[in-house]
C-alpha cells in the first residue's frame, strides 16, 4: 500500500515537470460532444482547398461557433496554416494547429468522459461540469443501475421466482487540470455475500495517466483483465449473467497498477496488483494479470470486418498458489459478431474473499445478430468443469436473449432464456428480464 501512494505522489509532482516545456493550450471552455460537432461542415480553413469536416450535429452554439471561427480566422503568427483534425468513430478528437518551427499549439476542448464506449446519453450532459480553475478541470457525475427478475423451472414440481439486483452504483469521472490525467471513483450499493458492507462499496477508484497517443497508466482499484469477459465492465456484457468460467476465476477488482495499449493490430491490459479483494488484508501477496488481443484485420479499415485472437493470464499467491490461462477468439462483420473463450485454472481468485485450489476449465462461445440498429438477437452455449481432479462431468448452460436497447447500452431492456443441466447435480430451465440504465 506505502508503495501505491508513493508512486502516486511521484506521478503527480513528475508529470507537471515533464510538460513544463509545452506550449500553454489555446483553451475552448465548451462541452465537446454538443457543442464543437454543431458547427457546419462547411466551415474551411485560410486554405481554400481544406476542409473541416465536424460531422452532422446540427445543435446551434454561436458563442462557440464564433470563437472556434476566430481562432481558424485569425492564427497565431508565424503559423504555417496547417489544420489537422483526428477523428475516432464519431467523436472528433484533439484539434492542433502546427507551427512552422514545428511547435503545436493544441485548441484544446473539454470532453465529456466515457462511462460507456457510446450512448452515454441520458442526462448525461447536466451532470458534466467544467471548473474555470482548481486542478480540477471537469466532472461528470454517473449513476448506473442493473437488476432482473428470474423465474427457475426445475424438472420437478416446484418453481421459484426472484428478484436480484446486479448493479446499483454511483461515481464520478472527469480530467485533471494541465496534467494528462484522468480519474474515476465510484460506489457499489449492493450488499455482497460474506463481505461487509463498507468494503464492498468500493468499485473503480483509479487515476489513468495518458502517457502517449497509444498508452495508459492505470493506478488504483480497478478491474483486472482475467480473461475478455471477466475484465469487462456488468454494463456491456450481452447476456445477464456472464459465462461460468469467467464468473468463477475472473469478474474481480484489485488494488495495483496497468498499463493499457491499443493500437491497430494489437492491445493489452497488463497490470501487477495485490491479490487481496474487497481490502480485507494489507498485503496477502501479489499477482500479475493481463490480456494481449491480437487484431489481424487492424490495417483493413474494417472492410472485412473486426478479427481478434487474444490470451489472458492471471498468476499469483493468496492462500494458496494459483494460475490460469485463456484463449479468445473473435470475428465482427457488419450486424453479426461471434466469439470464443476458453480457460483453464489451477487454483484462481476470483470475485470472492478467499483463493481457491480447485482446477475448473470450461468454455463458451456466443453468436451476436443486431436484427434492427436498437434490437440485438443472442445465442450461447456455455460448458464448464468446476473441479477437474474431482469431477470431470461438466455443467452446461444453452442460453438464448434478446436485448432491446432503447439508448444503447445506457438504457437497455433484456430477455434470457438458459436452460442448464447437471447444475448442482439437476437440470432445469430460468427466464430472466433485465433492465440497465445508466444516467
Amino acid at each position: 500500500m506505502k508503495k501505491i501512494f508513493s508512486i502516486l505522489a511521484v506521478m503527480f509532482f513528475v508529470c507537471p515537470l515533464g510538460f513544463a516545456d509545452e506550449l500553454n493550450p489555446v483553451c475552448l471552455d465548451t462541452n465537446f460532444t454538443k457543442r464543437i460537432l454543431s458547427l457546419s461542415e462547411n466551415i474551411k480553413t485560410s486554405n481554400e482547398n481544406e476542409k473541416v469536416n465536424l460531422n452532422n450535429s446540427k445543435d446551434e452554439y454561436d458563442e462557440d461557433k464564433e470563437r472556434f471561427l476566430a481562432i481558424l480566422e485569425n492564427p497565431p503568427q508565424d503559423s504555417s496554416e496547417i489544420l489537422k483534425l483526428e477523428a475516432q468513430e464519431d467523436v472528433i478528437e484533439d484539434t492542433l494547429l502546427e507551427q512552422s518551427d514545428k511547435e503545436v499549439i493544441e485548441l484544446r476542448v473539454s470532453k465529456m468522459p466515457k462511462i460507456l464506449p457510446k450512448d452515454l446519453d441520458l442526462g448525461a450532459d447536466k451532470l458534466f461540469f467544467e471548473f474555470e480553475e482548481g486542478p480540477v478541470e471537469n466532472m461528470l457525475i454517473y449513476g448506473a443501475y442493473r437488476g432482473d427478475f428470474s423465474f427457475n423451472f426445475l424438472n420437478k414440481d416446484s418453481y421459484h421466482t426472484n428478484y436480484n439486483v446486479f448493479m446499483a452504483e454511483a461515481g464520478i469521472a472527469g480530467k485533471m487540470r494541465n496534467l494528462p490525467v484522468d480519474y474515476r471513483f465510484s460506489l457499489n450499493f449492493v450488499p455482497i455475500k460474506d463481505v461487509p458492507y463498507w468494503d464492498g462499496m468500493i468499485l473503480d477508484n483509479f487515476i489513468t495517466i495518458n502517457v502517449k497517443e497509444h498508452n495508459k497508466i492505470r493506478i488504483g482499484h480497478t478491474r483486472t483483465a482475467n480473461g475478455i469477459e471477466g475484465g469487462l465492465s456488468g454494463y456491456l456484457v450481452p447476456f445477464i449473467n456472464k459465462a461460468q468460467i469467467s464468473r468463477t476465476i475472473a469478474n474481480a477488482r484489485a488494488l495495483g497498477i496497468k498499463i493499457i495499449g491499443d493500437y491497430k493490430l494489437v492491445d493489452y491490459d497488463i497490470g501487477v496488483f495485490s491479490s487481496d479483494r474487497y481490502f480485507q488484508s494489507f498485503f496477502p501477496g501479489a499477482e500479475v494479470t493481463g490480456s494481449i488481443n491480437f487484431k489481424p484485420l487492424g490495417l483493413t479499415d474494417g472492410k472485412y470486418g473486426k478479427a481478434t485472437i487474444g490470451t489472458s493470464f492471471n498468476v499469483g499467491q493468496k492462500d494458496n498458489y494459483y494460475k490460469n490461462i485463456g484463449l479468445y477468439l473473435a470475428y465482427e462483420y457488419k450486424k453479426f459478431k461471434w466469439d470464443f473463450e476458453y480457460a483453464i485454472a489451477d487454483g484462481y481468485n476470483g470475485r470472492q474473499l478467499h483463493s481457491s485450489k480447485k482446477k475448473p476449465e470450461g468454455f463458451y462461445t456466443t453468436v451476436y445478430y443486431d436484427l434492427t440498429d436498437k434490437v440485438q438477437l443472442l445465442a450461447r452455449y456455455d460448458h464448464f468443469v468446476p473441479d477437474r481432479e474431482k469431477d470431470s462431468t461438466p455443467q452446461k448452460e444453452y442460453s438464448v436473449g434478446v436485448n432491446y436497447r432503447v439508448k444503447g447500452d445506457a438504457l437497455k431492456l433484456m430477455l434470457n432464456y438458459v436452460y442448464y443441466d447437471n447444475v448442482a447435480g439437476r437440470s432445469g430451465s430460468k427466464i430472466f428480464f433485465g433492465t440497465q440504465f445508466i444516467i
